[in-house]
């Protein structure tokens, strides 16, 4: 395998069409990625961390701040839809930049999964995409 299939990336899936996290029955959230062709997250990035510049290059940034900013981040850039996402009351959460910010700010461990696979280059591969539809095709014929 060359360097070419093993880490080129589809920009239409980085920042057009994005890729769906499927979170069963909690719901299913669509994100481009964090980095790579998806310029809208390296800005977002620069800007929302401009006044904290002084205090990240000393390490004195709050821990709730920067998960904040990160979270505006995140729902200016990065997660660009979602379906059958509820609030902790089971009401159906319409999806807004407030209520992106809210969820990963409520959820933690939702927004650190969300982290991982926003950056995991195998989900933006167009190669790995094909593979994967042609497998649930395949398993799908099969029951």
């Amino acid at each position: 395998m060359s360097f070419y299939e093993k880490f080129k990336t589809d920009p239409a899936l980085e920042v057009e069409k994005g890729i769906t996290l499927d979170y069963g029955d909690s719901g299913k959230i669509v994100i481009h990625r964090a980095g790579g062709s998806n310029k809208r997250f390296v800005r977002a990035m620069e800007s929302k961390m401009k006044p904290y510049r002084f205090q990240i290059q000393q390490g004195t940034l709050d821990e709730e701040v920067a998960a904040r900013v990160l979270a505006e981040v995140y729902a200016d850039a990065v997660i660009v839809g979602w379906s059958g996402v509820k609030d902790e009351a089971g009401k159906e959460m319409a999806f807004s930049r407030e209520n992106v910010i809210k969820l990963l700010t409520d959820i933690p461990e939702l927004f650190r999964d969300i982290q991982q696979q926003a950056n995991l280059v195998s989900n933006f591969r167009a190669e790995a995409k094909e593979a994967d539809a042609k497998n649930s095709a395949a398993s799908s014929a099969g029951n």
